[in-house]
C-alpha cells in the first residue's frame, strides 16, 4: 500500500527540482530578460540554491520590484517574478537565444533589443562558445561610465572590467568551457559594435 505522506514528500521534491521551464511552459520578453539582469540579478544571482522552492508568487513579489524599478504591470511582474524563480532554483541564467554568432560584428542597431532603455545597461548573450582562449571587442558612442562582466550560463565571472570614464573601445581576453555565455554592461552608454571571435595564441 502507498504511504500517502511518503507519496505527498515525494511529489514536492519533484515539484522543487523540475525545471521552471518544463513547468511553465511559457517564454519571457526579452526585455524582461533585459531588465532583470541588468537591475536584478545584482542582489538575486548568488541567493540561489539547487533545493530551493520560491512559492511566493508574482502578487507578492510586485512591492518588492516596483521598490526598485518603479511601477509595474501584471505581465511583466509575472515574468520578473519567472525569472527570479529560475535564477533561485537553477541556478542558472534564464535560457535566451542569442542573435550573435562568434567571428561576426555585431551593430549597434542590432544590439539595441539587448539594452535596458529605463535604467541603463545591457545584457547580451553572447550564444553557445567553444572551449578555450576568446576575445571580445566593443566599442561605445561615447565614453562611457560604468562596469563590464563575462559570465558563463552559471553565474560564473570570466572576465570584469571597470569602464574608465574617457574609454570609447575595450578589449579583452578570457577563457572559457564549452557552451552560453553572457555580456552584462552597467551604465549609461549605447554601444556602436560587438565582436566576440576565437583568441589567437600569440
Amino acid at each position: 500500500m502507498i504511504n500517502p505522506a511518503r507519496l505527498a514528500s515525494t511529489l514536492s521534491i519533484l515539484l522543487v527540482t523540475v525545471p521552471l521551464t518544463a513547468m511553465s511552459g511559457e517564454s519571457v520578453d526579452s526585455a524582461n530578460i533585459v531588465r532583470f539582469n541588468t537591475v536584478c540579478a545584482n542582489c538575486h544571482e548568488g541567493e540561489c540554491s539547487g533545493r530551493l522552492s520560491f512559492h511566493s508568487g508574482a502578487a507578492t513579489a510586485r512591492g518588492h520590484m516596483q521598490r526598485y524599478l518603479g511601477p509595474v504591470g501584471d505581465v511583466d511582474a509575472e515574468q520578473l517574478f519567472r525569472l527570479l524563480r529560475h535564477t533561485k532554483e537553477q541556478c542558472t541564467h534564464y535560457p535566451v537565444a542569442s542573435t550573435i554568432s562568434a567571428g561576426k560584428a555585431v551593430s549597434g542597431d542590432d544590439l539595441a533589443r539587448w539594452r535596458n532603455p529605463r535604467e541603463g545597461g545591457y545584457f547580451i548573450p553572447l550564444g553557445t562558445l567553444a572551449r578555450g582562449e576568446h576575445r571580445l571587442r566593443i566599442a561605445f558612442s561615447a565614453a562611457a561610465n560604468g562596469k563590464f562582466r563575462i559570465t558563463d550560463r552559471k553565474f560564473e565571472p570570466l572576465a570584469e572590467e571597470t569602464l574608465c570614464p574617457e574609454q570609447k573601445q575595450i578589449e579583452v581576453r578570457f577563457a572559457s568551457e564549452a557552451g552560453p555565455h553572457f555580456l552584462t554592461i552597467q551604465g549609461s552608454g549605447e554601444l556602436n559594435s560587438l565582436l566576440v571571435e576565437k583568441a589567437d595564441r600569440n
